[in-house]
């Protein structure tokens, strides 16, 4: 293993979540890389002295309400947003076009980069189909739809050239041949010759 690698899967060695083979190709780069060794023992005094300090202390009931005052000091000193009660909400398609609205306004904000790269793709998808679009024919003016007697005459027109194609296309039947005759005919013409 390299060193970058040895270092990169630092925290879960000392965590212990790798694999034996893992382990053991760092366990054996450590012994052969004076560098990474130093890192690897100066991030294991570090973790005890933390361990260390986090155990001084008695975790007293006075600790605790401590504790539960801060937390809840500093989650009151966040504004809440309070729900208007008095307002009628609205039912039906208006709400659920409102929910659809709140939850599109909510993605927006959380990632409006992305948003705006989808929009952009979009618009080059729409610039490239426009773009690739063969021109139409122009239109005749005053051009008028064939009524149904005439659709129904050029139906039948295309169904009878189609017939005919399909004779026209099958092989002439040619003659076939006789089958061969036996010896025994073939001698007697040549005697009676």
């Amino acid at each position: 293993m390299k060193c970058d690698e040895v270092q990169a899967l630092h925290g879960p060695y000392l965590d212990s979540e790798l694999d034996a083979r893992t382990s053991l190709e760092i366990e054996q780069h450590l012994k052969a890389c004076p560098e990474c060794a130093r890192l690897f023992a100066e991030e294991e005094k570090l973790e005890a002295r933390i361990k260390a300090g986090l155990k001084q202390g008695s975790r007293t009931p006075v600790l605790w309400a401590q504790i539960e005052k801060q937390v809840s000091a500093a989650g009151s000193a966040t504004p809440r947003p309070r729900p208007l009660s008095h307002v009628s909400r609205p039912v039906g398609w208006p709400a659920a076009l409102g929910a659809v609205w709140a939850q599109l306004r909510a993605g927006w904000q959380a990632s409006r980069w992305a948003w705006a790269a989808l929009a952009a793709v979009w618009v080059g998808i729409l610039l490239l189909n426009s773009a690739a679009r063969e021109p139409d024919s122009p239109l005749v003016a005053d051009q008028t739809l064939p009524s149904a007697s005439e659709m129904r005459l050029a139906l039948k027109q295309k169904d009878l050239l189609i017939a005919e194609l399909a004779l026209c296309s099958e092989p002439a039947a040619k003659p076939k041949p006789a089958p061969p005759s036996p010896r025994s005919d073939r001698r007697r013409a040549t005697f009676n010759t």
